[in-house]
């Protein structure tokens, strides 16, 4: 039997008001803030976008009446979430750097706060679109002003500093993925088959600036994410053919666009010639536009045809199985080719080697060149979180201190604040705890959002429904080499995909058994406990003394629903009082610097000191204190300072490389000073100044 109604109710849907979709707007809004602002990396510029959200949140929790209970599935994955987040906040006490940990405690919880505002909305269909084509409009606006900065330097002019692409989002790599999440669900709309042609027509379209900011982005690990996309996509969705389609006459006109602007170099690597660099963008805009064009007129031809058509069931179902064993053979059968044809086993394992090694001879940096090479830098830098998972201590260094790490087993210069591996950077920073209860979390949330999708094939929404659980594993895979999960615009895009499938699914499933009853004030479903003492009549009326016994369940519920909204509302603004201090610290941290570069002092150490009482788990404010006070002459002061900032944070190097500087330039302490550059080392043995200081104490200089 066909079910195509396009009601939730003629779907089997409960049918949600509009206030059910005011969590997806809100989480959509923030997402969009996050994206235009540094991807949310930032704190300064995070935490106002993610205080505004919690405090929203908690107004909504009263606001929207459609709250639902989450699937066991769902529930499970929250709870390892919320155990994560719990356990980042527990490491403060033994964490290298406490204010970090701090921080990263924020970014957590605020991550559970969305998936579990999401994940209890009441989602039906308008929902789902909501949050997919939601997703899309604003990574469209993302990929639109990316690519402006290419075709436009002139007016954008911020996006040549690198050949890649990277803004407004402000890593390249996290900005692959954001386009890789939304052509999946662009795809689904281009080939849903009762939207208007020129619907049809424009998702397609819309998908080009996602292409051309892809492919500028020259992410190689963008690419591994998009193969997973398409491959998920395909597999789980049930418009194959058209979505096939469609994705041809977005990556045909593409490719072609790219093909006649090869020769331009400007637009593959930096230069300094605004002139030029001008002139070959506004030469790949006039390319871009006629790409755009062609794909709505070739998805409008396609989508009209295919309209045209009275194709009967079958054939619909074999040409999309055929299109997906198409793609699962042209992607495996071509790369067990190639591999052959390189040398098969042999040839992996060098390959394996010199990826490991970082030893690739040929073209690296910030061009084309590099999606040719192995060296990515990430080898290291695992190999570095495991170590200091072997060293010790076992429940990690603290949340969000991986940095510290670095600098610890590094073996060449640069600074690195993350693993570029999620699952490592847990282990890391948190131990065992933190990776098991990351992992889970991850794991649960895939299953939850996949449950249900062979019972839900013929479901009006499969296909957008695939695009966002594809988009959702994609992000997983991707964040195994990368650090999506520190930017909160990807980590809010993780949550989107994660809870509103899940959500949509357990609405789909409990709407048949639920037959349309009242579920009352609770916004939940009847237990049968609630119900096993209440006799009801044929006409559904209670009966008997058991009128008194329902309407005491009915009190006793609106009670635990009334505990739980307190609850609920109350966490959300704890949560939002918990990002304030560390916001407040960096603002007046950032004040005190700029204070002391215009040479007013007074303010400079007032800044220091607000950002200190603010934030009393930093060693920055105190070290910029410290460095004031020796301005201002007083030197015993600044030795204070720098003291308590190294019982604060012992295993900071800076903190002993300050400290020493202080001890033999003003009170000539050669001893203490060459004990304090000795401790800096060990931290951070590629420390230039501090050996440099250390050999001229040494050489009496």
């Amino acid at each position: 039997m066909r079910v195509r109604a396009e009601s939730d109710s003629a779907a089997g849907l409960p049918a949600p008001s509009w206030r059910d979709s005011l969590p997806c707007a809100l989480t959509l809004c923030a997402f969009a803030a996050f994206s235009f602002l540094s991807g949310g990396y930032v704190l300064t510029r995070a935490a106002p976008i993610a205080i505004a959200w919690l405090l929203a949140a908690a107004v909504l929790v009263w606001a929207v009446p459609g709250w639902v209970r989450p699937s066991a599935l769902f529930l499970a994955a929250l709870a390892f979430l919320a155990g994560y987040a719990v356990w980042a906040g527990v490491s403060i006490l033994w964490s290298f750097g406490p204010d970090l940990s701090w921080r990263a405690f924020d970014y957590a919880a605020f991550y559970v706060a969305v998936a579990a505002v999401l994940g209890a909305a009441r989602t039906g269909r308008g929902q789902l679109r909501l949050a997919g084509y939601g997703f899309l409009v604003v990574t469209v606006a993302v990929a639109c002003y990316a690519f402006a900065g290419k075709v436009l330097p002139d007016v954008v002019t911020h996006a040549h500093t690198y050949a890649r692409l990277d803004s407004p989002v402000g890593y390249w790599n996290v900005l692959a993925l954001l386009m890789v999440m939304a052509l999946p669900v662009a795809l689904s709309l281009a080939a849903r088959r009762g939207a208007p042609l020129a619907v049809r027509a424009a998702a397609a379209a819309a998908a080009v600036p996602v292409a051309f900011t892809f492919v500028f982005s020259f992410s190689r690990g963008g690419i591994i994410a998009l193969a997973v996309a398409l491959v998920a996509y395909f597999a789980l969705c049930d418009r194959r053919l058209s979505s096939l389609a469609a994705l041809l006459a977005i990556v045909a006109p593409v490719a072609l666009a790219i093909w006649r602007v090869r020769g331009l170099d400007t637009l593959f690597s930096a230069t300094v010639d605004d002139a030029l660099r001008t002139a070959q963008g506004h030469e790949l805009l006039r390319w871009s536009l006629v790409a755009l064009g062609a794909t709505f007129v070739l998805e409008l031809a396609l989508a009209a045809l295919e309209r045209g058509i009275a194709w009967p069931r079958w054939v619909r179902v074999a040409t999309g199985v055929a299109v997906l064993v198409g793609v699962l053979v042209v992607g495996g059968g071509g790369t067990f080719a190639y591999i052959d044809r390189q040398g098969g086993a042999d040839w992996v394992r060098e390959q394996y080697r010199t990826f490991m090694a970082d030893s690739d001879t040929r073209r690296t940096g910030d061009t084309p060149g590099r999606l040719l090479s192995l060296n990515s830098g990430r080898p290291p830098l695992w190999r570095q979180a495991l170590e200091q998972y072997d060293a010790g201590p076992k429940v990690g260094t603290g949340a969000g201190t991986y940095r510290f790490t670095h600098y610890r087993f590094r073996h060449d210069g640069g600074v690195t604040k993350h693993a570029h591996s999620q699952w490592l950077n847990a282990l890391s920073e948190l131990g065992l705890p933190g990776l098991v209860t990351f992992a889970g979390a991850m794991v649960l949330f895939v299953v939850a959002a996949l449950r249900g999708s062979i019972r839900g094939r013929r479901d009006p929404e499969r296909a957008l429904l695939a695009a966002l659980q594809a988009g959702l594993v994609a992000f997983i895979v991707h964040m195994t080499w990368d650090w999506d999960w520190d930017m909160a615009a990807a980590g809010v895009a993780l949550m989107l995909f994660a809870a509103t499938p899940a959500a949509y699914v357990s609405s789909r499933d409990a709407a048949p058994a639920a037959c349309g009853d009242d579920v009352g004030d609770d916004d939940l479903p009847s237990t049968g406990a609630e119900q096993a003492d209440v006799p009801v009549g044929a006409a559904g009326a209670v009966v008997g003394p058991g009128r008194a016994d329902a309407s005491g369940a009915r009190g006793m519920s609106k009670l635990r629903a009334l505990a739980r909204r307190v609850a609920a509302s109350g966490l959300l603004v704890l949560l939002a009082a918990s990002w304030t201090p560390p916001y407040l610290a960096d603002r007046a941290q950032n004040r005190a610097v700029e204070e002391a570069a215009t040479g007013d002092l007074v303010a400079a150490s007032d800044a220091a000191r607000s950002a200190h009482r603010w934030d009393p788990l930093a060693a920055e404010p105190l070290i910029t204190l410290a460095l004031v006070q020796q301005q201002r002459g007083d030197n015993r002061a600044a030795l204070r300072t720098l003291r308590e900032a190294a019982r604060l944070q012992p295993q900071n190097y800076e903190v002993h490389y300050q400290l020493a500087m202080l001890l033999e330039h003003a009170f000539d302490r050669d001893g203490e000073a060459a004990l304090e550059f000795r401790r800096a080392l060990r931290l951070n043995p590629l420390h230039d100044s501090s050996r440099y200081e250390l050999e001229t104490l040494a050489g009496g200089g």
